[in-house]
């Protein structure tokens, strides 16, 4: 099994590296290469690495050494959905999970085919239907540990509203996806306490098979580090770890072992071990993804008032599965959350776009998405209450919008 770490990377001219890139004519703004191009490289070997560009589906393979070589493998272009992505390098191959752009996510894996010089996306075994966005995942061993966020039934547009997570693994030999805990956030604590949940991946990253170092660009050009236990779950920052400084390609920073190591631009190496100082800040995962206990109450009154609650939505609950009872259970399921998150559209026409967007089937291929929606439209006519009328564009007779009823 290889898992594409280096144990001695070699120096980096990141400026030669940077010229040759140029010459591909790539729009500057895209790469960002100056903020992100140390989070944004994987290593196959010592001499050898991967850059994926954040939000993009480009390519290139850089031979280290004196005289740097780069070489683009890909043929795709920017791409809006890869923002924070998971890059990794696992038995040889190039994979990205995750990510998210401006007015969307994508939930999925998907792998760089050289042969093809194209991304593709990877299937993977009883994965959640209803994935939203991936908040956190780390690989140890032969597995992504992932968290997950779920569209829900219960998902309103109120601020206070129940998201539904589900914490995981995929095995990547199998490709095979197996749940361990589910629990409930409401939107405040997703929104602006998303990376109490997860992490922003950084501006540096350093991988190993036990360990990953994440360096931050921090205010007035400050550099901060944060090292990830993968066994452990555990994210924290040290006093030692404070006293590094930011790299440069020729100046280094890597894991080997449980070893951190400074390489300064002279080649002199100091090195400290992954747990040396005290503990400033510490995240632990797998604690944080365990169901919390729900104190159950003492009071009699309140204890009926639950029961009398959950009587009711048990009978709306049967009423509108009823409707869906000769569709098979997975798919019912799917098009009952469909209908839920079709009730803010009511009375309105909207897009093609907006319409696929709510259907989830944004990141298919245009054909597949053309066969999707007039399957779920016809599902969702036939089996609930609510309708989906295509009518003309006002504006524009060449194209239809949607009126939901």
């Amino acid at each position: 099994m290889f898992n594409g770490f280096s144990q001695n990377p070699k120096a980096i001219d990141t400026l030669e590296i940077h010229n040759q890139i140029k010459s591909f004519g790539i729009n500057e703004k895209i790469l960002d290469f100056k903020n992100h191009f140390f989070s944004d490289i994987v290593y196959k070997n010592d001499s050898t690495l991967y850059y994926n560009p954040n939000s993009t589906l480009y390519v290139f393979k850089i031979s280290l050494g004196d005289n740097p070589r780069v070489f683009k493998i890909s043929e795709e272009l920017d791409w809006s959905h890869s923002y924070n992505r998971h890059l990794f390098l696992f038995n040889d191959v190039l994979y990205s999970y995750g990510g998210i752009g401006l007015f969307n996510a994508f939930p999925g894996l998907i792998y760089f085919d050289y042969p093809s010089k194209k991304w593709i996306k990877k299937e993977i075994k009883n994965y959640p239907f209803d994935t939203k966005k991936v908040l956190n995942s780390w690989v140890v061993g032969n597995k992504i540990m992932v968290l997950l966020n779920h569209f829900s039934e219960f998902e309103t547009s109120k601020i206070d509203t129940q998201m539904q997570l589900s914490f995981g693994e995929i095995d990547l030999e199998k490709f095979e996806y197996t749940q361990t805990n589910s629990f409930k956030k409401t939107s405040p604590e997703l929104l602006f306490k998303q990376y109490n949940l997860g992490f922003f991946r950084g501006n540096y990253i350093y991988d190993s098979d036990l360990y990953s170092l994440h360096g931050y660009i921090e205010e007035y050009g400050d550099f901060k580090y944060r090292i990830l236990d993968k066994v452990l779950g555990s994210f924290k920052s040290t006093t030692k770890l404070d006293e590094l400084t930011s790299v440069d390609g020729f100046s280094y920073i890597y894991i080997k072992d449980s070893r951190v190591y400074y390489r300064d631009h002279s080649g002199n190496i100091e090195s400290f071990d992954v747990n040396s100082g005290e503990s400033i800040l510490s995240k632990e995962y797998f604690e944080l993804y365990k169901p919390k206990t729900k104190n159950i109450s003492p009071y009699y009154i309140i204890g009926i008032l639950i029961i009398i609650c959950l009587l009711i939505f048990y009978v709306i609950r049967i009423k509108k599965v009823n409707t869906l009872k000769n569709l098979p259970g997975t798919l019912a399921q799917e098009i009952l959350i469909i209908e839920n998150k079709l009730k803010d559209q009511k009375s309105n026409t909207i897009s093609k776009e907006k319409l696929d967007e709510l259907f989830g089937i944004t990141h298919h291929t245009y054909e597949t998405i053309k066969t999707k929606r007039s399957f779920i439209i016809n599902q969702i006519n036939n089996n609930t209450k609510t309708k989906i009328e295509r009518v003309k564009n006002q504006k524009d007779k060449r194209y239809f919008n949607y009126k939901i009823s």
